[in-house]
C-alpha cells in the first residue's frame, strides 16, 4: 500500500479483527471520512484480513472507498484477497474500475488479476485497454501456458553487458532501484541481449571498482525457460537457496525472473491443489463456495466414480446368498460398504475444506462463518445425497427386487450423507476451538463417527421399513 502504514507486525489477525469490528460500525453510519483516515494506515494485508469478516455489500463499500481514495492500496488489496473474496468484489466492479487497479498493478500482479476475472468481465476490460500501451506486456504475457514461469515472472529486472565496470553499474543500480522492486542479483549479459553470467549484489559491492563485470561474475546459472513448470520453478529456488531465478527465451536472451513472493505463492498454491485433490476435490470449491450446485459438480465426478467401486464390492457380496441364507439378506448385507463408504468420502471432501478454511483463516470461529458454512456444506451434501440415494435405491431394486431393501438403501445413504456433511464441519470446529489441531485429530474420528453412523442409519431404517412395509 502507497500510503502511510504501521510498522507492527504482531497479532495481525487479532489487529486486524479489532479494525473490522470498528470500520464495519463505521460503515453502517455511513462514516466515509473517519474511515478514510483510519485506512491510511493500514497496510494492504491487514486490510484483506480484515474483509473476510465482513459480508459482500460491505467488502465492497469499503473497496470502493479504496478505489476513490487510495487506488494503488486497493490494488495491492485486491491481490493480497482471498480467491472467494476477491472474486465477490470483483463480480461487482465496473469493467473501468478493474482496468484503472490493472494500471497500477506490477505485470505480473496484472496477469494474475486478469486470470481472477469471470470471462464475461475478462474480455471487456481487455477491450478497454487493448489499446494502451501499458497492456501490451501484459497481454504478451497472456500468451504463455498456465502455470509456467513466462505466467508468473517479473519483467522489472536488472540486467548489464560485460564489459560494464564495477563502479558503472553501481551507479546503474542507483538509477535503476527506483523503478525496480526487488534487486537480489545483478544479471550479466552480451552484445545479443542473452544471459550469461550473474552477480550477487554483495560480491558486486566487494568487486574493484575498475573489475568489468565479465570478471566477478557467476557463469554457473540456475536459470529456467519460459515454458518451465511453475513448480519445477519453486523447487530449483528451494533447493538452491535462490530469492529470484533468471527467465530465457529459446534464443537465451533474459526476458524476466521470478521472484521470492512468487515462488512462495506457487508453494502454497501448489500444496492447496494437492490437497484438495487428495480429497477429490478442487480449490474452485472455495472459489465458489456461495454456490451449492456449482460445488456439488465440483465433487460428483470423484463421488460417483468412489460409488462404482463401492456397489461392485458390494454385488460381489450378493453372489454368496447360500452363506447369507436368502437373497434378501445377500442384498441387505452388500449395501454396507456402499452406506459406509459413501458417507466417509463425503465427510473427508467436507472435513477436508474445513479443515484448510481454519489454517488459512479463511473460516474463522466468528461472525457467523461457521453457522453459514455449515449451511453451505448440508445444501452441496443434499445435492450430492439426492443423486447418489437414487442412483443406490435404483440398483438395489434392480438386484434385489425388493422395494424395501431399495427404500432402505437410498434413505439410509441420503441421512448418511447429512450426518457426514455435519461431522465433517463440526469436528474440525470442535478440535480448533478446544486447542488441537483439526488436521491431526479430526481425520480419524470424521472417518470412524461417519462409519459408525451410517451403519447404524442403514440397519435402524432398514428394521423400520421392514417391520411396518410390506409387499
Amino acid at each position: 500500500m502507497q500510503v502511510p502504514v504501521s510498522t507492527q507486525t504482531s497479532n495481525v489477525s487479532h489487529r486486524a479483527e479489532r479494525l473490522g469490528v470498528t470500520i464495519r460500525r463505521l460503515l453502517r453510519r455511513g462514516a466515509r471520512r473517519k474511515i478514510s483516515k483510519m485506512l491510511a494506515e493500514v497496510r494492504a494485508e491487514d486490510v484483506a484480513v480484515m474483509l473476510r469478516a465482513f459480508t459482500p455489500g460491505e467488502q465492497f463499500g469499503l473497496f470502493k472507498i479504496l478505489i476513490d481514495e487510495y487506488s494503488q492500496a486497493a490494488s495491492d488489496v485486491l491481490i493480497e484477497l482471498e480467491p472467494e473474496t476477491r472474486l465477490a468484489i470483483l463480480e461487482q466492479m465496473s469493467t473501468t474500475q478493474v482496468a484503472k487497479l490493472l494500471e497500477l498493478a506490477a505485470v505480473d500482479d496484472a496477469v494474475f488479476l486478469l486470470e481472477a476475472l469471470p470471462p464475461e468481465l475478462k474480455e471487456q476490460v481487455l477491450e478497454i485497454v487493448d489499446l494502451e500501451e501499458r497492456f501490451s506486456e501484459v497481454q504478451a504475457r497472456l500468451t504463455y501456458e498456465d502455470d509456467t514461469a513466462g505466467r508468473i515472472m517479473d519483467s522489472e529486472f536488472v540486467a548489464l553487458h560485460e564489459d560494464t565496470i564495477v563502479s558503472d553499474a553501481i551507479g546503474q543500480l542507483r538509477q535503476m532501484a527506483r523503478d525496480v522492486d526487488m534487486i537480489s542479483y545483478l544479471y550479466v549479459i552480451d552484445r545479443n541481449e542473452r544471459l550469461i553470467g550473474v552477480t550477487p549484489l554483495r560480491q558486486l559491492l566487494l568487486a574493484e571498482p575498475g573489475q568489468a563485470l565479465g570478471e566477478i561474475m557467476n557463469s554457473s546459472i540456475i536459470k529456467v525457460h519460459t515454458s518451465t513448470d511453475q513448480e519445477e520453478v519453486a523447487q530449483l529456488a528451494a533447493r538452491y537457496d535462490l530469492l529470484a531465478i533468471p527467465v530465457v527465451n529459446e534464443d537465451g536472451g533474459l526476458v524476466g525472473i521470478v521472484t521470492i513472493d512468487d515462488i512462495i505463492d506457487v508453494f502454497k498454491e501448489e500444496a492447496t491443489e494437492d490437497f484438495f485433490k487428495m480429497a477429490g476435490t478442487s480449490e474452485d470449491e472455495i472459489l465458489y463456495q456461495d454456490r451449492s450446485l456449482r460445488v456439488a459438480g465440483i465433487r460428483l465426478p470423484w463421488i460417483i466414480f468412489n460409488l462404482g467401486g463401492l456397489l461392485l464390492a458390494g454385488l460381489v457380496m450378493t453372489r454368496f446368498e447360500e452363506t447369507f441364507g436368502s437373497v434378501e439378506l445377500a442384498v441387505l448385507i452388500a449395501f454396507v460398504p456402499v452406506i459406509m463408504g459413501m458417507a466417509g468420502n463425503v465427510g473427508s471432501q467436507t472435513s477436508t475444506i474445513a479443515v484448510r478454511g481454519l489454517a488459512t483463516g479463511r473460516l474463522s470461529l466468528g461472525q457467523g462463518h461457521i453457522r453459514r458454512f455449515l449451511w453451505q456444506q448440508v445444501k452441496v451434501g443434499a445435492v450430492l445425497g439426492i443423486i447418489c440415494s437414487v442412483l443406490v435405491a435404483g440398483v438395489a431394486f434392480v438386484f434385489g427386487r425388493n422395494p424395501v431393501i431399495s427404500l432402505a438403501a437410498g434413505s439410509s445413504l441420503f441421512l448418511s450423507v447429512q450426518l457426514a456433511s455435519f461431522n465433517g464441519v463440526l469436528i474440525p470446529v470442535l478440535f480448533q476451538r478446544i486447542g488441537f489441531d483439526p488436521a491431526v485429530a479430526s481425520g480419524p474420528l470424521v472417518t470412524t463417527a461417519n462409519d459408525v453412523l451410517g451403519v447404524v442409519v442403514y440397519f435402524y431404517l432398514a428394521s423400520f421399513f421392514f417391520s411396518v412395509l410390506s409387499f
